[in-house]
């Protein structure tokens, strides 16, 4: 009886350690598993109330870009209910025959040539959803002691390399190096940069008088650069030095304490500011550094190559969602000057990227410039859902 027993046992851990190798295995092989749940707009939270017309205006911007792609092509690589790219351009075309432009034909056209899908990352549909806004900064277009931070162009040692013209594995991938002894090799990080190593090999658009501002423009991805009080131009990103991007805010929790739901771009600025001895290592932490460019338009452009539109206007991780692409997000964001949340439930198109912008449900949403701006960017790190739309299948 007692041998019965300890069989039983035995076969029971043999058991359990068996469906722990297969779980941790699926687990693993599922680990970013993108899966779109059909839906309809009645299970859309709130999507009666949105002001539709300035999300249609936004995805006519996107169109411009749309208009320019290959129509053979697949629209998504990532998302095979996406469709091709003419299927979209034919929707393109519609929004310009559209002869009424109101919420109400805008709801109307967006229900009639799409279905939402609800994203779900496993069996999550929850992700994270932050806000990036557009500083302003002070500079001069001479150095001097006061204005000593520069806005690097392109260096011209740059170089990036398409890998998928050397394997078709990895289209879509770009390396960024410079060509030293006849190889790519990586380019210099961004306390090599500060050492002045590019100083000969790069424009300087700009000398700033901050650079804690200067660090955020580089987060953000553009900037106004403000001359005097008649003068100013627009900045946006046009390259980065290949290096990895690190969290600053992740860097001050690991090293220096700071509590993780009370980091905000404002306890950033704020900590930087009492440790200016300190300045320098933590922001070359972030070994990335941005290269910019003039821009001659009011507003600053995504990495899909068209004006953002603040409110509406979504950086994705374009390895699970195109650009391009209407998301519906339902999160919540902070009312200004306080830590009251409200709810955000609009439609946005996604017309941009960002370093720290990784995972399957997880966006980064465009507030514009101004103090409103950088409050409920630098505070929004909201939980929420999005449901993406798809043009309907024949």
């Amino acid at each position: 009886m007692r041998y019965r027993k300890l069989a039983g046992i035995t076969i029971i851990l043999v058991l359990l350690v068996i469906g722990a190798v297969v779980f941790g295995y699926y687990r693993g092989l599922f680990g970013h598993n993108c899966i779109l749940v059909k839906s309809n707009f009645d299970l859309l939270p709130d999507w009666e109330k949105d002001t539709h017309k300035e999300a249609l205006e936004t995805l006519a911007k996107s169109c411009r870009a749309i208009s320019r792609l290959d129509p053979n092509q697949p629209f998504g690589r990532s998302i095979s209910q996406s469709g091709t790219v003419e299927s979209w351009q034919k929707i393109c075309s519609a929004i310009g025959d559209l002869k009424t432009h109101n919420d109400l034909s805008a709801k109307r056209f967006f229900e009639f040539w799409f279905e939402p899908y609800h994203v779900y990352d496993n069996f999550s549909n929850q992700g994270l959803f932050t806000g990036y806004y557009l500083p302003k900064l002070l500079c001069k277009l001479k150095r001097s002691k006061r204005y000593s931070e520069p806005i690097y162009a392109i260096p011209s040692d740059l170089v990036k390399v398409n890998l998928g013209l050397f394997d078709k594995k990895l289209s879509g991938r770009t390396v960024v190096g410079q060509v030293k002894d006849k190889q790519v090799r990586p380019y210099p990080n961004r306390a090599a940069i500060m050492r002045g190593v590019i100083r000969k090999k790069a424009k300087v658009l700009a000398w700033c008088d901050d650079m804690i501002d200067v660090a955020f423009a580089h987060i953000q991805g553009s900037a106004i650069v403000r001359l005097s009080k008649k003068k100013q131009f627009l900045i946006n990103y046009d390259s980065s030095n290949g290096r990895p991007y690190t969290a600053i805010g992740k860097v001050l929790i690991k090293t220096q304490g700071l509590v993780p739901h009370a980091v905000s771009m404002q306890t950033i600025r704020s900590w930087l500011s009492e440790h200016p001895k300190k300045m320098n290592y933590i922001l070359n932490q972030n070994e990335s550094y941005v290269f910019f460019r003039v821009l001659k338009n009011n507003a600053p452009f995504g990495s899909e190559q068209v004006p953002l539109t603040p409110g509406r206007s979504l950086a994705v991780d374009r390895r699970y969602i195109p650009l391009g692409v209407p998301v519906w997000l339902d999160t919540v964001i902070p009312r200004q000057k306080s830590q009251i949340l409200v709810p955000f439930r609009h439609l946005l198109i996604a017309q941009d990227t960002g370093g720290a912008i990784k995972g399957i449900i997880r966006g980064d949403v465009y507030w514009g410039s101004g103090s409103r701006a950088a409050f409920i960017a630098g505070q929004m790190k909201s939980l929420g859902s999005c449901w993406i739309l798809l043009p309907k299948r024949s």
